[in-house]
């Protein structure tokens, strides 16, 4: 007998994994060295959050996952915020709204990759088998090599992308998929080099990487 959830188990699973991903973020980021504390202060391995909620998302309609991701998204940010007021762990408060806009962009997608990449079938698959590889490249080249010109976090997300796009590469329509992954990386690095250097300057997640 299949059980049936409500229409609303994705978004509460979004929430979920989302508060789980946020405050555990905020606890560990003061102890992780440079420069694996790249990993806890971009945005990458957050959208695998809503990935994730998207992909267990598939037996439902496509909104579905995309308010999934969102809820990921925005509950990541609330519960980083809220552990780190907790838990009086010191971090930058000056970009929360920045934030959050962050989270209503990239969380709808990133819940939509999860699904397609669950389906299996179309076009879209391919797209959301790219989105992890591609945030990851994209992420490295233009925030940590662009922006803030650090090599070791350029090394440590290309490392992943490409590992992330190896695991995807052996099924059909390759093709398909390294023209998604191109799409996010050069979309992806815009987003991540110039545009968040005019908002933000040389800081990723309170921490500057600069000279």
């Amino acid at each position: 007998m299949r059980v049936q959830f409500p229409r609303w188990a994705p978004v509460a699973a979004g929430f979920l994994i989302g508060a789980v991903i946020g405050a555990a973020t905020a606890v560990v980021q003061p102890w992780v060295p440079q420069p694996w504390s790249a990993l806890v202060n971009s945005s990458s391995p957050w959208l695998l959050g809503g990935f994730t909620a998207g992909a267990l998302s598939v037996g439902y309609r496509e909104r579905a996952a995309v308010a999934a991701g969102l809820a990921v998204c925005l509950a990541e940010v609330g519960a980083y915020y809220a552990a780190a007021t907790i838990g009086n762990i010191p971090v930058t408060h000056s970009y929360v709204i920045f934030w959050f806009a962050c989270a209503v962009t990239g969380g709808p997608v990133s819940g939509a990759a999860g699904w397609a990449w669950r389906r299996g079938t179309g076009r879209g698959s391919a797209a959301g088998r790219a989105f992890p590889a591609g945030t990851f490249l994209a992420e490295g080249i233009g925030a940590y090599g662009l922006r803030l010109h650090y090599p070791p976090a350029v090394v440590i997300f290309l490392v992943i992308g490409v590992l992330l796009l190896a695991l995807v590469s052996s099924r059909s329509r390759q093709g398909w998929v390294y023209a998604w992954t191109a799409v996010f990386v050069i979309a992806g690095a815009l987003v991540y080099g110039p545009l968040l250097n005019a908002v933000v300057g040389i800081k990723s997640g309170g921490i500057s990487f600069g000279p």
